[in-house]
């Protein structure tokens, strides 16, 4: 067996990506309605596409592929994306002969992909008012990737005067916790993957869940996430779209640390342990007091709800800086959150799974796309008034419900903060809309990726919070009613 093949496995199980990109259309082509971009989720990683192409693959459209790990074709790492400048969406329901993009708008037909959630929405539209949905994920893809000088750049830039909906962020970040192991050894072993256990010579213990977040934190700014989503949220909006971003639902990679036995090399990942039954005491090291227990399901739940918050963030944060934009309106970017709590019920050792279990449970299954479907269409009739109703429908002139109901920040703003310590601020409001913040006394502190950063000078920090307004949700504008925070000198 080749150890490259097994990271190929790797690889292409955790990068949650979607895919697209190339050459642009004609220029007397009308701009799609819709067009969906990110990475893995959105492409529809684990079911084939129309034109499959990838290596030694046999299988037929909407099927999903085979757990089959390392022996043999048809296993993950002959689905693992080849390359980062050339989008091969391998193994994906985008895929088109491997050029996604070209595949154009979706039509009905015995061949057509029909898995991924964007083309559930696009066969459950109302035929007399139905708009051209357009996929153009690239599996494994990155912010940084999407961003200028990044491969996917020129395509991003040939998205105008639409509509955008995106996963986008969770690469490379849960790839750095992945770890797989073959007789012991590490074959694959992320930055962050032994943040989650250690061996001592009692047996293992595991690191608290705080632990664990500060290494994906660490990753996230190492990678510049934020900029980067930051960025291609500005381009898209400067291009006249709309940007409805998803965030990421609750799924805990088998693969996340180094809880699971020897990778499962034999039977695959569908073979794994469920993560909630991977429970250990905690303790920060030998000399450490045990301070509970902890799970491989904790950890994994505390990086995501971490990462969603970063994305949140930086789509506040973007929204703050719209209102200073001539022509663009800070409500032209969204959000859409999945339900968490009934994803947490339809996990991949579930009886109703909503994860894809033939690779490393972090991708949406068929009925998990459904899920995903409601979510979108949901979020784009609430804030943006399209895709309303049983049948959803794209109208020319859409119309926003009446906003009544006020918005309330979800979570505690710190009343102390210290000088050059980051101190977490709040990131969405109760309806799960975006929070961004603003500094009045940037002498005294300033917002960095969201969270607040205080300089060395004593005095009273003064933010806004804003959040804009979504269906029956009022815009959120508050300053003086937030509590003020004082910046400390550290001793």
């Amino acid at each position: 067996m080749e150890l490259r093949r097994i990271v190929g496995v790797v690889l292409a199980a955790l990068f949650i990506a979607a895919g697209l990109a190339s050459s642009p259309a004609a220029a007397d082509d009308p701009p799609p309605s819709v067009i969906f971009m990110g990475d893995s989720v959105t492409a529809g990683f684990g079911y084939f596409g129309q034109k499959e192409n990838a290596k030694n693959i046999t299988g037929t459209v909407n099927n999903e592929f085979p757990s089959s790990w390392y022996l043999g074709d048809n296993s993950l790492s002959d689905c693992s994306p080849s390359g980062t400048t050339t989008p091969i969406d391998q193994c994906s329901n985008n895929n088109y002969n491997g050029a996604p993009w070209s595949a154009g708008p979706w039509k009905a037909g015995a061949k057509s992909p029909n898995v991924a959630y964007s083309y559930q929405i696009a066969a459950s539209q109302d035929p007399t008012k139905a708009a051209p949905v357009e996929n153009w994920a690239v599996t494994g893809s990155t912010p940084a990737q999407w961003d200028a000088g990044g491969p996917f750049n020129f395509q991003l830039n040939n998205i105008k005067n639409t509509t955008v909906v995106m996963t986008l962020g969770a690469n490379p970040i849960l790839s750095s916790f992945l770890q797989i192991k073959l007789a012991l050894v590490p074959v694959s072993n992320g930055a962050c993957a032994d943040s989650t256990q250690w061996l001592g010579w009692t047996g293992w213990w595991a690191y608290p869940p705080k632990h664990v977040v500060e290494c994906a934190d660490q990753q996230w700014a190492q990678n510049k996430q934020t900029q980067h989503l930051e960025n291609v949220y500005k381009t898209l909006l400067k291009n006249k779209n709309k940007v409805m971003v998803m965030q990421y639902y609750t799924t805990c990679p088998w693969s996340f640390g180094n809880w699971q036995p020897e990778g499962n090399v034999k039977d695959g990942p569908a073979a794994g342990n469920p993560c909630p039954s991977q429970v250990q005491k905690v303790s920060e090291c030998s000399n450490c007091p045990v301070n509970g227990k902890t799970s491989q399901w904790e950890q994994a739940i505390a990086v995501q709800n971490a990462m969603n918050a970063k994305i949140a963030a930086a789509v506040g944060s973007v929204q703050q800086w719209a209102k200073t934009q001539q022509g663009i309106s800070p409500g032209n970017i969204q959000m859409a959150v999945p339900d968490q709590r009934e994803w947490q019920k339809h996990q991949a050792k579930d009886k109703d799974p909503w994860v894809f279990a033939n690779d490393t449970w972090i991708h949406p299954s068929k009925a998990g796309h459904t899920q995903l479907a409601k979510t979108v269409t949901g979020a784009m009739c609430s804030a943006f008034g399209q895709w309303c109703g049983t049948q959803p429908a794209w109208v020319t002139a859409p119309t926003v419900a009446k906003a009544t109901v006020p918005q309330v920040i979800k979570g505690t703003v710190p009343t102390t903060a210290k000088n050059k310590v980051a101190v977490d601020l709040p990131h969405r409001t109760k309806q799960q809309n975006a929070v961004g913040w603003t500094s009045s006394t940037p002498k005294i502190c300033s917002i960095h990726e969201g969270d607040l950063v205080t300089y060395k000078k004593d005095g009273k920090c003064k933010l806004t919070a804003y959040a804009v307004r979504s269906g029956t949700e009022k815009k959120h504008e508050s300053g003086e009613q937030i509590p003020h925070l004082k910046s400390m000198l550290s001793h």
